[in-house]
């Protein structure tokens, strides 16, 4: 038998996580006492951590809005984006693509410059662990907030911090996707990839509208893919990336099980996957589990793991200087395991 591959030390590409959603219960408490409130009161909590799991997802909603409206200042923002880049270079995450839904944040009374500063200090406060943000806006949040979205990316770019793309989150199917196809011409406009969420909670017939309507460049979730085959037949003959978050979908009740998810039937049918944690705190995980996981559910080998973070990392938007030098790192760690 093979001995277990060391999956701290692979060099790791995450495209599927919410900044968000990488604060820890016990920040959060840290956080909500230090604006003189009561963190039992207004946190979503169950004893030292987040529900596991939740009942639903609105019941996860709940809990991950509760925990941003804790972060109200620079400096909440600043600590929390530094955790969050500690944390990925402690996994060997060597590029990330972080969901940031600074709309929100501004309608909260936040200048978008004070923004742009606290992020750019918090994410570079870890040698190792590169950063690019995807500015989203949630679908039930309507048009009028996804175009106030891509003027504060234009904002964001001429301010020098690292956006790299937009994103379409939020409840799926609250307002039909056709309502936010201007976000690929402002994307393409800007130079930033598009990335939405569906296929996650809707059905397969979110993942054709999305791939329709926006022309996305990756879908995040997507694994209701399955449940239609031409859908599933259409997303892996464009080789369209999903990125895949095993446990955020058991957590959540969307799988019930780890050994039964779809990821195997994906894999299968030659879709093109790549793996995150999403909101990791919440879901009781990181990157490093889910690799595990999803190694253990496709068997995967060491030229399998290093596999999918070469699918992530040309995918991604990292400059190609990294793109090079994590391509070198894989090969190397791939040699050295095999």
């Amino acid at each position: 038998m093979a001995a277990p591959l060391d999956l701290a030390t692979l060099p790791k590409v995450e495209l599927h996580v919410h900044l968000e959603g990488t604060v820890s219960a016990a920040t959060a408490r840290t956080l909500a006492a230090g604006h003189g409130e009561d963190p039992d009161a207004v946190l979503l909590l169950e004893g030292d951590g987040y529900p596991h799991p939740f009942r639903d997802f609105e019941h996860f909603l709940a809990a991950f809005l509760a925990t941003a409206a804790q972060v109200r200042t620079p400096d909440d923002l600043r600590t929390i984006a530094a955790a969050f880049a500690a944390g990925q270079a402690a996994q060997r995450v060597r590029w990330s693509e972080a969901t940031f839904t600074a709309a929100m944040m501004e309608s909260r009374g936040w200048e978008p410059a004070a923004m742009w500063a606290a992020l750019s200090e918090g994410l570079t406060a870890a040698p190792g662990a590169d950063v690019g943000l995807i500015l989203d806006t949630p679908r039930d949040m309507g048009p009028a907030m996804a175009r106030r979205t891509v003027e504060l990316a234009a904002d964001a770019l001429a301010a020098g911090a690292p956006v790299v793309g937009l994103g379409l989150t939020g409840i799926e199917g609250s307002v039909h996707e056709r309502e936010f196809a201007f976000l690929r011409g402002a994307a393409d406009e800007l130079g930033l990839l598009l990335v939405a969420h569906a296929g996650e909670t809707g059905g397969p017939e979110r993942v054709a509208a999305v791939l329709d309507e926006l022309r996305v460049d990756r879908v995040a979730h997507g694994i209701a893919s399955v449940h239609d085959p031409a859908v599933l037949a259409r997303v892996v003959a464009e080789q369209v990336v999903l990125e895949v978050c095993p446990s955020s979908n058991v957590t959540l009740g969307i799988v019930t099980d780890l050994a039964v998810h779809p990821v195997r039937e994906l894999a299968a049918a030659g879709a093109a996957i790549v793996i995150g944690s999403d909101d990791p705190p919440f879901f009781a995980t990181d990157l490093t589990a889910e690799l595990d996981h999803v190694g253990r559910l496709l068997d995967l080998d060491a030229t399998g793991q290093a596999a999918l973070q070469r699918r992530a990392l040309t995918a991604s938007a990292a400059p190609q200087d990294l793109v090079a030098a994590v391509t070198a790192e894989l090969d190397t760690w791939e040699a050295a395991a095999g």
